[in-house]
């Protein structure tokens, strides 16, 4: 079962991206050109954050993150850096880039029946399984994460390597991914997932990305406690729309929160709709607007 569409409309899809959109999808299969060729390492340490990593000591600014470029550059004055601290929270980039890009790769390797464009999914995803329980849980700052220093961000990680898998397993050829499945659950998606519901944000924005990964693993791993405790618990998905939505549908902690929440919320809402927890009407009429 897909989490976000099923498999029939996942392959349904293929004649679009080989259709009316096969330049777009050609564009995107060959973005991932320089991966398939040379696929990229797992990063084996944990990112960190720290006063002076990843920033400009002149200007504050947010040094520039490019994934082919490890340099480190303020966008503003243009200094360059180096030292740990900024390699450190380089990482926190870098490790969401590399799960996007494994999501990235899942999904055109389905729709173009792309095989290595499947085959580097895979082989990330497998290299995550054996890294993930490496990475220790410490020296966080909102909350116990292992690959980031803050919960929220190993959600959305986990959330893009959940739904790789996911979409490997609805459209890939069969058999090509059994045991591979076995163990992105066993030692990258379980453990995730439990460390992520230890720690309740409650009406926290980034408890929503919270939700958002734990409703997804769940499904994957076929528990329905977890999907449940995350569309409808305390501090789930109906309590979200019901509290902390304003009138208006704006994010009740300001408009600097309010895109990103609704992203989150985006997924919760798709995953509770397909596998049988339909919003009360108040409550999507409160998404909808």
């Amino acid at each position: 079962m897909s989490i976000l569409v099923s498999a029939e409309d996942l392959l349904a899809r293929r004649r679009v991206a080989t259709g009316a959109l096969a330049p777009l999808a050609a564009g995107l299969r060959a973005e991932l050109e320089p991966l398939v060729a040379r696929p990229p390492e797992v990063p084996t340490l944990k990112a960190h954050l720290s006063r002076a990593g990843g920033r400009c000591e002149v200007d504050a600014a947010l040094l520039a993150y490019e994934p082919w470029d490890t340099r480190h550059s303020c966008p503003m004055c243009g200094r360059e850096y180096a030292g740990e601290a900024h390699d450190r929270f380089r990482l926190c980039w870098h490790q969401l880039w590399l799960a996007e890009r494994v999501l990235h790769a899942a999904l055109i390797g389905v729709l173009l029946d792309n095989r290595q464009a499947r085959a580097l999914a895979a082989t990330l995803l497998d290299a995550y399984a054996d890294q993930y329980l490496h990475y220790p849980n410490r020296d966080n700052v909102l909350g116990p994460s292992r690959p980031f220093f803050s919960t929220y961000l190993e959600s959305i990680w986990l959330l893009q390597l959940v739904l790789a898998l996911d979409f490997l397993e609805a459209g890939a050829p069969a058999g090509e991914t059994g045991e591979l499945g076995a163990r992105v659950r066993d030692r990258l998606v379980a453990p995730s997932a439990a460390l992520i519901a230890s720690y309740d944000e409650c009406m926290s924005n980034r408890q929503v990305w919270n939700n958002a990964a734990l409703a997804a693993a769940g499904i994957l791993l076929g528990d329905d406690t977890l999907v449940e405790g995350a569309l409808m618990g305390s501090s789930g998905l109906h309590e979200h729309l019901d509290r902390a939505l304003l009138r208006d549908g704006s994010w009740y902690e300001g408009e600097n929160y309010h895109l990103f929440a609704h992203r989150g919320l985006w997924y919760c809402v798709h995953i509770a709709e397909r596998h049988g927890y339909a919003l009360p009407p108040e409550l999507e009429g409160r998404f909808r607007e």
